[in-house]
């Protein structure tokens, strides 16, 4: 659905803001902005803001494109700050930012384009929206804090796995869909079901990326497939499989992950995620948050037609993209 016409505008348009950032007198910042991958990506969060801001009555203006670009640019800030943290030799499909100039200059990179994200948004949002993007801010820096501190943790529980789902990626997500709504002046009541959709997609997604790690060809998924599995990361298909598995089973996945030999054993843990449902399970779990968001989508009352219904059916591209 991204090869739309009316979606490949909008893509143009906030790509567009983004490059400003790029427009600068210093040699420095030229040289690793060009290497920072700006301009990649599906842009799938602002794409929310601005469809979501369209669904709602309003008409897509610069303030609105701002914001959108803003939250891409968060976003991208604290994925160059993730392969640094993972130690990332890849990033969509190409050398990280990380790897090509080493952690000082990626994490300053990242900084700056956070900068740069509140630069763009500032004059744009209201103090409701500003608490808005703090709080999602926030949750993400949470949940990269969790997952981290759970590495090599194999004794997670599914609510352990989700919550750290739920503020690495789906926070800010929701925050996107709230910030359209917000900018469209959409009534809050109505509003906060537009959150739980965006909370809701939030968690397909993220399920679906756990799935394409495991199930898609380094090509595809642009990173080495299985590399969440060799981090010693317990995403959810694990943690499934280890619940649904026998208890001598699941111990000795867990005795690898505590010892962290995940890397020399990582197709004996993808080979048991197969064997007791892991793939399965979440993959049903994910169409359950589908549907959920969709069951919310009914409830924020929008208008039928075109506008509106590009949110369902981008509900459904959370699960049947393969990258």
């Amino acid at each position: 659905m991204l090869e739309d016409k009316a979606i490949t505008s909008k893509i143009r348009a906030i790509n567009k803001r983004i490059a400003l950032l790029k427009k600068n007198k210093s040699k420095s910042l030229d040289f690793v902005l060009s290497g920072a991958g700006l301009m990649d990506g599906k842009r799938l969060r602002g794409l929310l803001v601005l469809l979501t801001a369209q669904a709602c009555g309003a008409k897509i203006n610069g303030n609105i494109i701002n914001i959108a670009a803003a939250i891409e640019l968060l976003h991208h800030a604290t994925l160059i700050h993730d392969d640094i943290v993972d130690d990332s030799a890849i990033r969509r499909g190409a050398p990280s930012l990380y790897s090509s100039l080493g952690p000082l200059m990626a994490v300053l990179a990242g900084d700056y384009i956070f900068a740069g994200a509140v630069d763009m948004a500032v004059n744009d949002v209201d103090r409701e929206m500003l608490k808005l993007f703090s709080g999602a801010i926030k949750d993400v820096c949470e949940g990269e804090i969790e997952e981290i501190y759970n590495k090599n943790n194999a004794d997670m529980t599914n609510r352990q796995c989700l919550e750290i789902m739920g503020k690495k990626t789906a926070s800010l997500i929701k925050c996107s869909v709230m910030c359209g709504a917000m900018a469209a002046k959409w009534n809050p009541a109505k509003a906060k079901h537009l959150g739980e959709f965006g909370y809701n997609i939030g968690m397909a997604f993220q399920i679906k990326d756990d799935l394409l790690d495991i199930l898609s060809k380094t090509s595809k998924i642009g990173k080495p497939a299985g590399s969440d599995i060799k981090e010693g990361k317990a995403a959810l298909p694990l943690v499934l499989a280890l619940n649904n598995a026998p208890k001598a089973d699941a111990a000795v996945i867990r005795r690898i992950f505590k010892e962290k030999k995940t890397v020399l054993n990582a197709k004996k843990i993808l080979d048991f995620i197969y064997e007791y449902d892991g793939i399965d399970l979440a993959e049903l779990m994910a169409v359950s948050y589908i549907e959920d968001a969709k069951h919310a989508l009914d409830a924020a009352g929008l208008a039928a037609g075109n506008k509106s219904r590009v949110l369902y059916e981008l509900a459904d591209y959370m699960m049947l993209r393969n990258y």
